[in-house]
């Protein structure tokens, strides 16, 4: 396992989320340019239709972008942070601001998340729920050599639709 699977795992939860609250109508992933390449694929292969959204000039996601194409269709937000170019997404906050206040949930790839160590609680930032790679966050690089592992971590109300095992910790 991998980082992938625990974004697949992420996004499959935000579904099941929505399917037991009778959102059907939830099928759309809003992905930044400057996403992970893996973004796409595991919402496509959660049945979820994808959704560019153009970073602008600076290279992160405004709030305005997002807005215009954040509605009542929208599962979910699924962002990189730091993204793919280096850049932190300085307006993270106001981004889980538009999702949520349009219903979805926001998912944050934990594949850099070894950038956000010690400065930054995705908890804070509005995330929903994160995989985070242990082979590259606590251990070797990716193609070091070391394990892939792709542990999920969620906001209380995903608690439910989280797999087995379950490690809880304060």
């Amino acid at each position: 396992a991998a980082g992938a699977q625990g974004e697949f795992v992420g996004v499959r939860m935000i579904s099941a989320y929505h399917r037991a609250r009778g959102d059907l109508a939830r099928k759309r992933v809003l992905i930044p340019d400057t996403a992970h390449g893996t973004n796409p694929a595991s919402a496509a292969l959660n049945g979820l239709e994808v959704v560019e959204v153009k970073s602008g000039p600076d290279g992160i996601v405004h709030p305005e972008a997002l807005a215009a194409l954040a509605d009542e269709r929208t599962a979910a937000l699924m962002l990189t942070n730091p993204n793919t170019l280096g850049l932190f997404e300085s307006h993270v906050e106001k981004l889980a601001e538009v999702i949520h206040g349009v219903g979805g949930l926001v998912y944050l790839d934990g594949a850099n998340m070894n950038a956000l160590l010690g400065i930054a609680k995705p908890g804070h930032m509005g995330v929903d729920v994160m995989h985070f790679n242990l082979h590259k966050t606590f251990s070797t690089p990716h193609g070091g050599g070391g394990p892939g592992s792709g542990p999920v971590g969620a906001a209380k109300l995903l608690a439910d639709f989280l797999p087995g095992p379950i490690v809880v910790g304060e």
